[in-house]
Parts: structure tokens; C-alpha cells; sequence
């Protein structure tokens, strides 16, 4: 695999190379793309795999210094790369084969021998890897370009028969991030479950939804007295058999249900297409039971799912922070500020902070006081989440106006949470949503929020408690989503009515502040960790599983 420089990561291999004992080694056969090209999965997986602490060994084939340089053109070579790869793969490590990144397009031998011999290397290649490997993903190719359809199809059936063991491939409409989430939260087979608690399942670390969503459970159960995996000591409540709550996405359930046990399999799951991809659709027939966030994505996953669909809401409990006073930014006292907030890696496109800088210069064309902050975090350019170069028009706008403030740093969450509740306004023109975290962080400092009038955020952004924006229903394009997906509609906000919109919010601060004061009583009300151990519980009694 040939890393682009800009990922400035040669270094952290250097050093990841040295933990490999330590930590869970991959193998990834591939390569990157041209530059006229669409950068291959294989390339932000690697990326994300080093940025979270897991030793990446790459295997190459890039005129650039590699582990691994790939060479296939004579016996000497290709003998030094075997005996390379061999020393790489004594240890135990998980393969990712991504034959798009082998080359077989740019194999240019006009003898067909010599042309065969080159495919039958790569090929030879791909499953002496494969067949060392504790586990094996196969990655294919999206589109079928870079490999022909006859290599697929044969290295699948030599994996299948020479590395019965690995058996675990992922297919052409899984993502980058989906596998990196796969691998990366993977554990060791767990053992059978036999304690009568809420086995929790799921990450803890980090500020992802996933994460939230994990803690804010432990925490609902823990003020309902119900025993978890995570705080089962002081528990004052019992169970009549185990409960497993999944807190990962849907096409890692499989993965974790592998072994049969006798516990009640609940899914706490989060979508935000109205079209589920194939990978999610196995969870809808081994799950007992789903839980969602709101009536949005239960109406999602009740089209496609034959067990019970419970909304069971979120608990918001943000700590008291004093407002940012925005200096760094240049901003004073009289600046009138709208923010918006979203994490790059959960897709720009579906975030849309285009259509916020479209409508803020619409709404304020001359207005010196106005300030438009577009808080992002650090996203590599090639990412796939923003396929139509929303981030490059806008640093081009703010170059232009000053007005327009981008801040790609990633702050520490307290500060977050600071700059949200000085912001005068928060703007949300999403394209899809699940719930919506940053309005509801809004509403529980009472900020007025503007937000598209779809998706998830409609539990909690109505004509009382914010400004809802209409919008038109889009297809999705393929390459505009995480997981390719045929058919599949969002919002497209109306920027005119989002211009005007903000207009209305800066010139009318009484009626704003009123609206944002009912949306805090809702999060305060009924979006509480109490709450929340209250729909728990309820349900948990409504399933049978709590003792009397």
C-alpha cells in the first residue's frame, strides 16, 4: 500500500512496527490508487487503523519506500518478496486482502505467459497471506474496474478451501468505516453467559454516538437498580435470566452473537436512511429486540425487522460550563454568532454545512457584526465523506469573507459544550439525522436552534421548541454515503427559507429565547438519565425478565 504523504503517518508505523506484540497486528495487501482516481477503502482504513493505536504492516507496491515493496517482474524479485512477506507474517495477524490495490490493471506484458505468470503471483500472493492469517477480510472491489471479475471469484474460492479458519470477507457494500469499526471493536470470543445481568456490549471510549449511547445506558440502568456488566454491585434489583444490550451497529451483530447462549438479545441501534443497507438487514433476524432513539429510526428498522421496535429515547446530562467568550476567534461582545457543529467523519455531506454558509451570506449580506463559526473536526481530503468538496468551498468562502470562521481542531469536549452556549444561534441543516446530538446540547443550555425539519431531530425540534426549516426529499448519491445504497432519499433543506430563517431568529430574541426555553424544559423532562432508567425499567418489565 503506498501512503500518501499527506497522511504524515511513515513515523507512527515506524513505531507501531515496534509494539506489534503488544497490540493486535494487520496485514494489508494493496495499494493506493492514482491520483486520477478514487482513493480505494484500503487506504483511510489504514489511516484510521494507525490513528486508533493498531499496528498496521503494510504490504506494498509504490515506487515510495514500504515495508514491503511488491515485485513481480522476475524470479529474484518476486522470490525477495515472499521471503519478505514470510518474515512479516511469523506473528499472528489479521489480513485484509484488497485485490483493487494489487495492480492487475497495470500489468502491461504483451506475452500472454508473462501476463499470466504476473496475475498468478498476485493471486499466489494474496492467499499465502490470507492462508497465515488468524482471520482474513476480503475487501472487493466497489466498482470491478481495477480487478477482473474472474480474479475475485478465484481467490475467494482458494480462501474458502485453503483458509477455512479465516472464512470472514467483506463484501462490496460495506465501508471504509464499517470494517474499521468491525476490527477495531472486536473482542476475543466471549464466554457464555450465565450471570442474570444487563451485558453491555459495546465501546466506551472516545466522544463517537456509539460511545454516548454505551455510558448513558450503564448510567440509566444504574439509577434503575438494575445489575449490568459495567456497575452490577450496588444493583438492587434482579433478573430472571441475562439480557445482552448490543450498542454497536447492526452489521456487527452477527459477529458478536456467534455463540448461542440463553440470553435476551436487544440491539440499541442508530440509522439515518429510511433504507437500510444489506449488511444490517442479518441483525433483524437474531435479535430478540431493537431499541431506538427515536420515532424516526424505529419507522426505519419496522419496514425491514420482524421483532419488536422500541423507541426507547436518550438521556442528555451535560455538565455546567461558563459560555466561551469566543477571543480566539475575534469575536467580541457584540457580534451576533451562529454555530454549527458536526463531526467530518460522520459525513459532510449528510451534515450539508454548505447550505449554512450559503444562507448566512444570503440572510446577512452586509451585516459586519454577523459571525457564521462552522466547527468541524481534522478530515483527511480524500475521505469519503465528502465526495462533493463541501469543506474546500467553504475554507474558499472564509478566505474571501471573514465573517465565515472555520475551525477544524479537535477540542476537548467541556469546551465544546462552552462554545455552543455562547453561540447567539445553532444551526442544523442536516440531510438526515438519527437523533441529533448538537441541537439537543443546544436546547439544554436553551440555545435557539434551526434546524431541517426531518429525521431524528423531530423528536425534539417541533414548532414550539425550535425552528424547523423545510426542506424537499433528494436521492442519495452512491458515493454520498457511507454504504452504497440504491434508492435512497434525504432532506435537501431550503436555503432561501434557512437565510430567512436566521433573519427571523437575530431580529425577534424574545420569541427566540422562548422557544429554546420550552426545548430545554422538554430535555429536561423527558430526556433525563431518570428518565431514561424509567423506560428501562419499564420495559425490562414489560419483557418478563425483571424479578418481582
Amino acid at each position: 500500500m503506498l501512503f500518501d504523504k499527506s497522511l504524515t503517518i511513515d513515523s507512527i508505523l515506524v513505531d507501531a512496527v515496534q509494539e506489534s506484540r503488544a497490540r493486535e497486528r494487520y496485514v494489508i495487501l494493496g495499494r493506493f490508487t492514482p491520483a486520477n482516481h478514487r482513493p480505494p477503502p484500503a487506504r483511510e482504513l489504514a489511516a484510521r487503523l494507525v490513528k486508533n493505536n493498531n499496528i498496521v504492516v503494510t504490504v506494498a507496491n509504490a515506487p515510495t519506500s514500504a515495508l514491503v515493496p511488491l515485485r513481480f517482474r522476475s524470479r529474484r524479485l518476486w522470490a525477495e518478496t515472499i521471503a519478505a512477506v514470510d518474515k512479516m507474517t511469523k506473528t499472528p495477524f489479521t489480513a485484509i486482502i484488497y485485490p483493487a490495490g494489487l495492480g492487475f490493471d497495470t500489468i502491461d506484458k504483451p506475452r500472454w505467459r508473462n501476463r499470466r505468470m504476473e496475475e498468478w503471483r498476485r493471486i499466489k500472493l494474496a492467499l499465502f497471506i490470507a492462508t497465515r492469517a488468524k482471520e482474513c477480510v476480503f475487501l472487493r472491489d466497489p466498482d470491478a474496474r481495477h480487478t477482473p471479475h474472474w480474479v475475485s471469484l478465484l481467490l475467494v474460492a482458494l480462501i474458502q478451501i485453503f483458509a477455512r479458519h479465516s472464512g470472514r470477507y467483506a463484501d462490496t457494500t460495506e465501508a471504509p468505516r464499517e470494517l474499521l469499526n468491525r476490527l477495531t471493536t472486536k473482542h476475543t470470543q466471549p464466554p457464555p453467559i450465565q450471570e442474570n445481568i444487563v451485558h453491555i456490549r459495546g465501546i466506551t471510549d472516545g466522544q463517537s454516538g456509539l460511545a454516548r449511547n454505551t455510558l448513558m445506558s450503564a448510567d440509566a440502568f444504574a439509577l434503575a437498580g438494575i445489575p449490568t456488566s459495567m456497575a452490577h454491585k450496588l444493583a438492587t434489583r434482579r433478573l430472571r435470566r441475562p439480557l445482552t444490550l448490543h450498542h454497536i451497529n447492526a452489521d456487527q451483530i452477527p459477529h458478536q452473537m456467534r455463540r448461542a447462549d440463553n440470553s435476551l438479545h436487544i440491539g440499541f441501534l442508530l440509522w439515518e436512511l429510511e433504507v437500510l443497507p444489506r449488511s444490517h438487514l442479518q441483525a433483524g433476524k437474531i435479535l430478540h429486540e431493537v431499541w431506538v432513539p427515536s420515532r424516526y429510526v424505529q419507522k426505519i428498522y419496522n419496514k425491514v425487522y420482524g421483532c419488536p421496535v422500541v423507541n426507547v429515547g436518550k438521556a442528555i446530562s451535560l455538565p455546567v460550563v461558563p459560555a466561551s467568550n469566543m477571543e480566539e476567534y475575534g469575536i467580541h461582545a457584540g457580534n451576533y454568532v451562529i454555530l454549527m457543529c458536526f463531526d467530518a467523519h460522520s459525513s459532510v455531506e449528510r451534515k450539508n454545512p454548505l447550505a449554512a454558509v450559503q444562507a448566512f451570506l444570503a440572510a446577512f449580506p452586509s451585516t459586519q457584526n454577523a459571525r457564521l463559526i462552522i466547527k468541524t473536526t481534522p478530515i483527511d481530503p480524500s475521505h469519503w465523506g465528502d465526495p462533493n468538496g463541501q469543506m474546500h468551498q467553504i475554507r474558499a468562502i472564509a478566505q474571501r469573507d471573514p465573517r465565515v470562521i472555520v475551525d477544524e481542531r479537535m477540542l476537548p469536549f467541556n469546551a465544546l459544550l462552552a462554545l455552543i452556549k455562547r453561540a447567539n444561534c445553532i444551526v442544523s441543516p442536516h440531510r438526515a439525522e438519527g437523533f441529533g446530538y448538537i441541537p439537543a446540547y443546544a436546547l439544554s443550555y436553551a440555545r435557539p436552534v434551526i434546524v431541517t425539519d426531518y429525521s431524528g431531530t423531530q423528536e425534539i425540534c417541533n414548532a414550539e421548541t425550535a425552528f424547523p426549516v423545510p426542506y424537499k426529499l433528494v436521492n442519495a448519491g452512491i458515493r454520498e454515503t457511507i454504504t452504497p445504497l440504491k434508492n435512497a432519499q434525504w432532506a435537501e433543506i431550503d436555503v432561501e427559507a434557512l437565510a430567512n430563517t436566521m433573519q427571523n431568529v437575530r431580529d425577534n430574541p424574545f420569541e427566540a429565547h422562548i422557544k429554546a426555553l420550552c426545548g430545554q424544559k422538554l430535555l429536561r423532562t423527558e430526556f433525563t438519565p431518570q428518565m431514561q432508567a424509567k423506560r428501562y425499567l419499564d420495559r425490562l418489565n414489560a419483557l418478563g425478565v425483571l424479578e418481582e
